[in-house]
């Protein structure tokens, strides 16, 4: 099962997959702090936003078709929250409901496709290798390693799972229900926890000590 969403074109050759991954990781948050800043009803501030990260966008290389079908998976839940938020908000009287909702929406939209744009043109261990050189806490590189490389493993044991299920089933389309599917995500919640245990138990046989290590980090030390 291929997790499409965590493709990176990282070894592309347009402008900004030559940049170093601290200045992305670092321009990028810049422009997600910006934005949030951004008052509600900030319509110019926000087309001035949109514009810069439309001409990112060309100079990344990126399909815009790819990031609107991405970006409209991620509309069903952002629109959600700014209905909801948009409800109680402290400016509703103010500007309208409808200028708040919309403006949270514009907000979360140009965050996630920034975020977007950074993943497409830095591969992982770069911008892994960037959060460390900022200075993060170790804890919370590592975890996010982990997760990058374990989504695969699990991504690849649900599709064998769907498979052997429809197997084992006999429908006309071939389709899994609801009972089903969900049936199946529990399953793979109790493999992926034992399976975190075996491995945490691996590791910790094996002298792990929360410290990553590569060949990169100790050929540089040893220069």
């Amino acid at each position: 099962m291929p997790l499409d969403l965590l493709g990176s074109d990282g070894e592309g050759e347009g402008p900004l997959h030559q940049l170093g991954g601290r200045v992305k990781l670092i321009a990028t948050l810049v422009f997600v702090v910006a934005v949030v800043a951004t008052p509600i009803g900030g319509w110019r501030l926000l087309t001035a936003e949109g514009l810069i990260l439309a001409f990112m966008v060309g100079l990344s290389g990126i399909s815009p078709r790819v990031l609107a079908t991405r970006w409209l998976g991620f509309l069903v839940l952002v629109g959600f929250l700014a209905a909801t938020v948009a409800s109680s908000h402290a400016q509703r009287d103010e500007v309208g409901f409808a200028a708040v909702a919309l403006t949270i929406l514009a907000k979360n939209s140009l965050a996630f496709v920034a975020t977007l744009v950074m993943a497409h043109v830095t591969p992982v261990p770069e911008l892994l290798a960037a959060m460390r050189g900022l200075g993060m806490p170790a804890v919370l590189v590592s975890t996010l390693q982990f997760m990058h490389r374990y989504l695969f493993v699990l991504a690849d044991e649900l599709d064998r799972m769907l498979k052997a299920r429809r197997s084992r089933t006999f429908r006309r389309t071939g389709r899994l229900d609801w009972g089903l599917l969900t049936g199946c995500i529990g399953i793979l919640f109790l493999r992926a926890f034992e399976r975190g245990e075996r491995v945490h138990s691996a590791m910790l046989a094996r002298g792990w000590d929360g410290t990553i290590r590569n060949l990169d980090a100790a050929e540089a030390r040893r220069a």
